[in-house]
């Protein structure tokens, strides 16, 4: 990622911050307008956490005549679980007989930032202010996972308290981003909760709980006291058929 620094009027700042990409009709679960949202997307391993967030990039990348939103979308990688391979075939599922030059530029759109510890990840939060300023393209950040790092913070003396600490990250990442009204997607895994309950996160608007109950994956989303629950399925292809469970 490169980082230029210039100068532009108030006007400039007003056309390129409205001008931003609207996050609409993501997926089933979330079919309405993101903007300035933080959704917390929480599971334990296998899931389909980072497969649900593939799927979300895929959408966003590609082209609108193409089903999807035509936008750019920031990754930030903290434990090395992001598979291109994934987002490669998922891409080719929503656009049968796709050649390789045209993912090529779909993938333009996807920025991957890896972060391995805790302060090049408060680093590469200030630097996103100057590289959305440059990319009015991107409508999405994704933090994934939020609580890669805690055990290292924690040892070095750090908040040892976990919805304490997951609400810092959070809320530091909201601050840099909040001129630019672009939605938020984190994930941390189930065990990783201070108490247990339905309540969300001062930071968070909405929260999609993944659970895999024998052969069956759900998808529970809470948002001000509403809670629906979707079963879906995980092939070689991705995540299908959602269905609403009443």
């Amino acid at each position: 990622m490169e980082f230029k620094s210039h100068a532009e009027s108030g006007l400039q700042l007003l056309e390129r911050l409205v001008a931003r990409p609207v996050i609409k009709d993501l997926t089933p679960l979330l079919p309405d307008e993101l903007t300035s949202e933080t959704i917390e997307i929480i599971g334990y391993a296998s899931t389909g956490k980072t497969l649900f967030l593939t799927e979300c990039i895929a959408k966003c990348i590609i082209p609108q005549n193409a089903g999807g939103l035509n936008t750019g979308v920031v990754y930030i990688d903290l434990d090395g679980q992001f598979n291109i391979t994934k987002l490669v075939k998922i891409i080719k599922r929503l656009i049968k007989n796709t050649d390789d030059n045209l993912v090529k530029t779909y993938l333009n759109k996807l920025t991957l930032i890896n972060c391995y510890d805790s302060p090049t990840l408060y680093v590469t939060f200030q630097r996103l202010k100057l590289f959305l300023t440059e990319q009015s393209q991107v409508g999405l950040v994704i933090l994934d996972s939020v609580s890669a790092n805690y055990w290292q913070d924690s040892v070095s003396g750090g908040e040892k308290y976990m919805d304490t600490y997951v609400e810092k990250i959070i809320s530091s990442l909201k601050i840099c981003l909040e001129d630019f009204k672009v939605p938020i997607m984190f994930t941390r895994q189930s065990y990783f909760q201070s108490k247990q309950g339905d309540s969300l996160l001062d930071c968070v608007n909405r929260r999609i709980v993944f659970k895999k109950l024998g052969s069956d994956f759900y998808a529970t989303i809470a948002r001000q006291n509403v809670n629906l629950c979707y079963k879906f399925k995980i092939n070689e292809q991705g995540i299908s058929e959602f269905n609403l469970q009443v």
